[in-house]
């Protein structure tokens, strides 16, 4: 990036792009007639430029006044139109807009990046609820909040220090490969799901190999004893990820030391 371009220029195209991809994602779902949305591809435009200016003339102070004039009028458009679509998408999407615009002043491919995902997120609505509703069973939906909950708020509070005399046992050590046992289940159930047990449970053994193949061989094993009609299934997952392993092996000391491979080569 050349560096005679002003980076205010630079994040106000960002917040004008966040905006106009946005709004246009709106825009599709505003409707028609008196029932309409309020907020389409001109507001949410004007939201992030907004936002931008906000930042870009006034600061923390102006941003935070500006934010909450967004909140109120927000608020009365949703009390406006609540009793024809009680949801707040469009609401809260308009607000995360105009804070969108604000952080492109100061970080515009973060800002962006996050413009896009939220985009991608509410574009994929329908695609979404059919997923949670009718592909994704009760029970795969605790088993994955439970590996949410195991993965983002109980391994970051797992001291990461030895607890035993010997200084052995860590528990994020140990809290770790726990979860990391959870993903590799939850990735042979997804394969499992999308491809059929012969060759899900394999590909997933394979592509988990490459992270451990020993916590895979111990999920392969308690997937065989939980379902003996897998068993074929789940000693092929466990095979492939110790090939995984090794090829894994392989590639980094064919980058960082020839010799040693060589070496370990078979006569």
């Amino acid at each position: 990036m050349p560096d005679n371009i002003d980076h205010r220029l630079i994040g106000l195209a960002a917040a004008l792009g966040i905006g106009l991809l946005i709004g246009m994602e709106r825009e599709r779902r505003k409707g028609e007639g008196p029932a309409r949305a309020a907020a389409g591809l001109r507001t949410f435009t004007l939201a992030a430029l907004l936002g931008a200016l906000a930042m870009l003339l006034g600061g923390g102070l102006t941003l935070a006044v500006l934010a909450g004039v967004v909140g109120v009028l927000t608020t009365v458009s949703y009390v406006r139109s609540s009793a024809d679509d009680p949801g707040l998408t469009t609401e809260i999407a308009l607000v995360l807009t105009f804070m969108l615009g604000a952080l492109a002043l100061h970080d515009a491919p973060l800002a962006t990046g996050i413009g896009v995902l939220v985009a991608i997120t509410l574009a994929a609505r329908t695609q979404l609820h059919r997923f949670v509703v009718r592909v994704m069973s009760e029970d795969e939906l605790h088993d994955a909040l439970l590996l949410a909950a195991a993965a983002l708020v109980i391994l970051p509070l797992t001291p990461d220090r030895t607890v035993d005399p010997f200084n052995a046992i860590n528990p994020r050590t140990l809290w770790t490969l726990a979860v990391l046992m959870m993903t590799i289940n939850a990735c042979g159930h997804i394969a499992l799901r999308a491809i059929g047990p012969a060759l899900g449970l394999s590909f997933a053994g394979f592509a988990s190999g490459f992270v451990s193949s020993t916590a895979t061989i111990a999920a392969m094993g308690a997937q065989a004893v939980r379902t003996p009609a897998l068993r074929a299934a789940a000693v092929s997952g466990a095979v492939l990820s110790s090939v995984a392993t090794v090829l894994q092996l392989v590639l980094l000391l064919s980058f960082t030391s020839t010799p040693v491979l060589r070496e370990m080569a078979l006569p």
